[in-house]
């Protein structure tokens, strides 16, 4: 299982959202493809006692800020599921546990260093997403998005809080520079890979946009590090 989805794991609820009208548009013309997703939803992934931990029990500690059994069980839900959904091997629970704890540590360290950047989401800011996200893609892709991780409205209203944080926390910790050479070096390896590319003018700002959050990931990654390193962490589990 690849490090970089640890990363973004933050951001897959957002992400996914905003996929979601799209996907959906996709599978209403692709009959193939909306019967292998129906088929995948019908095999649904299994949480055994054996991999919960008590709701009250401290499973990590990170410089002193305690994370118990009830968060990770809520993250490893969501971390099996998305494994699951993409084709990966969810076999290997010790892995799932250890991965599910990075993503708690990394979270919970992004949310230190922002707040102690003075970076913060209010409720507010949480709702304001939620009436975006129900106005862009409809209530029914909240209730799908739940349905699909067995999120409670809480829990999702949570995870949000978290992404939004690090959304923030990217955008205003990390600059990131492109030049002008840097968008035309990836416009002509594009257009190796495939004729249909448009106009240099006609896709610039998207190379540029996604070379600058390529750029920032790995600004991310190494501060993550920074921080793993700096960090009192302890785990119980």
């Amino acid at each position: 299982m690849k490090k970089k989805m640890l990363l973004i794991f933050t951001l897959v609820l957002t992400l996914m959202l905003a996929a979601c009208g799209k996907d959906d548009a996709d599978k209403a013309d692709d009959p193939a493809a909306e019967k292998e997703n129906e088929a995948q939803q019908q095999e649904e992934v299994e949480i055994t006692e054996d991999e919960k931990v008590d709701a009250d029990t401290v499973v990590v500690s990170i410089n002193g800020d305690e994370v118990t059994g009830e968060q990770y069980n809520n993250i490893y839900r969501q971390l099996k599921t998305m494994y699951h959904m993409y084709g990966q091997d969810v076999s290997d629970l010790d892995t799932l546990k250890n991965e599910t704890i990075d993503i708690i540590t990394e979270q919970e360290l992004i949310r230190q260093d922002a707040l102690d950047s003075g970076i913060e989401v209010t409720e507010e800011d949480t709702q304001e997403e939620i009436d975006s996200i129900i106005e862009t893609n409809g209530e029914e892709a909240i209730d799908t998005l739940l349905k699909e991780y067995d999120l409670s409205e809480e829990e999702f209203r949570t995870q949000l809080t978290n992404d939004l944080i690090t959304i923030k926390y990217i955008e205003e910790e990390f600059e990131a520079e492109v030049t002008d050479k840097e968008v035309e070096e990836q416009y002509n390896l594009l257009k190796e890979e495939s004729e249909e590319v448009g106009e240099l003018e006609e896709v610039e700002d998207m190379i540029r946009q996604s070379l600058a959050e390529q750029k920032q990931s790995e600004l991310l990654e190494n501060r993550i590090a920074e921080l793993k390193e700096e960090a009192e962490i302890e785990k119980h589990i």
